[in-house]
């Protein structure tokens, strides 16, 4: 079971109102995944979430080290992010140019597979920082 991340599931929902299918199609499938390996089901995702729009914004802070309040949905330490979901979010992310995603799409088969370079995974995690984080 790998820990759960709210933030970068909020920014992989977020390209669901994305106006190329595709994309928006990759992100549910994305979120569906992040919420399976986490050991969570999506009724438990979403049923602290009226409670939650009446908490501060500061209880809404992804730096936040402690939960906000008990659930599945309390914010937990952040992880960083395997090459597979940065290779994701860098495909599904409106700020990652064209050629950037071209450019990445060569890369697919071997990310998928687990087989990239220390090289690509360090390439991979500068693009991320600068076209998602």
């Amino acid at each position: 079971m790998t820990q759960f991340n709210r933030a970068t599931l909020a920014k992989v929902l977020d390209v669901l109102g994305s106006e190329h299918a595709g994309e928006a199609l990759a992100a549910a499938k994305l979120a569906t995944a992040m919420v399976r390996e986490a050991g969570f089901s999506w009724d438990e995702v979403l049923r602290d979430l009226p409670a939650r729009r009446a908490a501060p914004a500061s209880a809404w802070n992804a730096d936040s080290a402690s939960a906000p309040g008990p659930g599945p949905m309390g914010m937990r330490r952040e992880r960083d992010l395997s090459p597979y979901e940065q290779f994701f979010m860098l495909l599904l992310s409106p700020r990652t140019p064209n050629h950037v995603k071209k450019e990445l799409r060569g890369w697919e088969a071997r990310v998928l597979d687990g087989e990239i370079t220390p090289q690509e995974k360090q390439d991979l995690r500068q693009l991320f920082k600068q076209f998602v984080a």
